[in-house]
């Protein structure tokens, strides 16, 4: 049934991404250096594992967002494009100043040049897919608002089928010409985050039934165990089923999307979604501080370092992130991506 809204789930749906995606970084983070036989490389990777549905679940937020309602302008290219130079230079800039440089229009100018070569602070990758899809987005948007259930499932089975089990089923059956075929169409790479971005979509505008929310329920337990332990049960490296598009994460993320609508209780009254994504981009900045103070969250017990570093970094992120939002009319787009 389309047309069904609560108030609260998308956004309390955001807020669950952005701060597991805080959480993954934090992981990555603290397993550089390490032996990848040690005890914490292992537990920091559990940590990365268990979070890594976090980044398909943010694009999934905003396919809810873009896609609802049939919309299609090229204003959220402009938008995007705009928040992606914005950040580059200023994390470029917050880069430069914090490691001791002093403000110049030479400083100014290379952090400017940074952003627009795409030289900017490695979290920021996410927001460029986020403007491919938005420079397709007019076409999706017409999608979404003509295409029927069906059609719109069929959609969401290609991607999981060609950008998801082909990887995987290539991997341990390397047809030559299967895998030169899919290596020519590219279709990971079309297929990937565009199933993602029209997900969000699907289970936001559709309900589902109760049999198809246990089976996904199911599935997205089954999903968080072949991507922390597939290469140990099935085969395969690490990489292949810690992948973004590995079916493993994408059915712990749209298993989080359901259990967030159906069960979960959802406060109606303030929600931190609408500042989610920005803390997002903008929490690396408390990184640098600290870099620059000679303080960071290294005191922190290990075992806990992960998550409660993540909640300092998102607590601390709210009020700058909030003060941004209010900027006249920049201020609200610059900070949902």
């Amino acid at each position: 049934m389309a047309g069904e809204k609560n108030s609260g789930w998308t956004g309390t749906f955001r807020t669950a991404a952005v701060f597991c995606a805080v959480m993954l970084l934090l992981s990555q983070s603290a397993q550089q250096g390490l032996a990848v036989s040690s005890p914490a490389w292992g537990m920091f990777s559990l940590w990365e594992g268990v979070t890594r549905w976090s980044v398909p679940a943010l694009f999934m937020a905003w396919g809810m967002e873009d896609l609802e309602g049939g919309k299609g302008t090229w204003r959220p290219v402009l938008w995007g494009l705009g928040a992606l130079v914005f950040w580059g230079v200023l994390y470029a800039l917050a880069g430069y100043l914090l490691g001791g440089g002093t403000l110049s229009l030479s400083g100014l100018g290379g952090a400017l040049t940074a952003a627009l070569w795409g030289e900017s602070a490695s979290h920021l990758w996410i927001l460029f897919p986020l403007l491919g899809l938005r420079l397709v987005g007019p076409v999706l948007g017409r999608f979404a608002a003509g295409a029927s259930r069906g059609e719109a499932m069929y959609i969401l089975a290609l991607a999981v089928l060609l950008a998801g089990v082909l990887p995987i089923w290539t991997n341990f059956h390397p047809n030559q010409v299967l895998v030169t075929l899919t290596g020519r169409l590219d279709i990971h790479l079309v297929l990937g985050w565009v199933g993602y971005y029209l997900a969000g979509w699907f289970f936001s505008h559709y309900t589902i039934g109760r049999l198809e929310e246990l089976i996904l329920y199911v599935l997205g337990v089954a999903g968080l165990v072949l991507t922390l332990w597939g290469d140990r049960l099935v085969g395969g490296s690490r990489a292949l089923w810690y992948g973004y598009t590995a079916p493993g994460v994408a059915c712990t993320a749209a298993a989080v999307c359901v259990l967030l609508r159906y069960v979960l209780p959802v406060n109606r009254g303030l929600h931190l979604g609408e500042y989610a994504v920005g803390v997002y981009l903008f929490h690396p900045i408390w990184m640098l501080v600290f870099q620059r103070l000679g303080v960071g969250l290294g005191w922190l017990p290990q075992v806990v370092y992960v998550p409660l570093g993540a909640l300092i970094l998102f607590l601390l992120s709210i009020p700058p992130v909030w003060l941004l939002s209010r900027v006249p009319v920049a201020g609200p787009k610059l900070t949902r991506g």
